[in-house]
């Protein structure tokens, strides 16, 4: 290959790699179950989709980077930000979840407004080290059917 075509073929290669990169710095998930909560309603209350699906996820990792429907997320993250919304949290109590050897179950009272409810988080050890919140019962959460306004 002549001089000046291998350097055409490097400044190509070097152009599409530039193109192609992707780098996006992801905050390590938080090393305790109580932290991890504890910073995914501080994302819930700043309305920051980024952090919460960083903070989604399970043994694989975040959701951030393993959902493959960005669009569903995002529906489900707006849908959890809705509800979980507070004005302060207190940790109840954390024990190992029913079935699971290795996930925690995280039970939280979240206060906004004069209401408060008791909602459980199931966090899950991320295989790269740290926890994410894998479920969140959001029942709790839910206006009853007697406090709906009548059509």
């Amino acid at each position: 290959m002549a001089p000046a075509h291998r350097f055409i073929a490097v400044l190509c290669l070097a152009a599409l790699a530039a193109c192609g990169a992707r780098h996006v710095t992801v905050a390590p998930a938080p090393a305790s179950p109580e932290a991890t909560v504890g910073q995914f309603l501080a994302a819930v209350n700043a309305n920051d989709h980024g952090r919460m699906a960083a903070l989604f996820g399970d043994e694989h990792g975040p959701s951030s980077a393993t959902w493959r429907n960005a669009a569903r997320l995002d529906s489900i993250l707006t849908i959890m930000q809705h509800l979980l919304v507070t004005d302060s949290a207190h940790v109840l109590g954390s024990e190992p979840a029913p079935g699971h050897v290795t996930r925690r179950l995280l039970r939280m009272d979240l206060f906004h407004g004069g209401s408060r409810a008791t909602v459980p988080f199931t966090l899950s050890p991320q295989g790269a080290g740290g926890w994410l919140v894998k479920e969140i019962d959001l029942t709790p959460l839910m206006p009853s059917a007697s406090r709906r306004p009548n059509p």
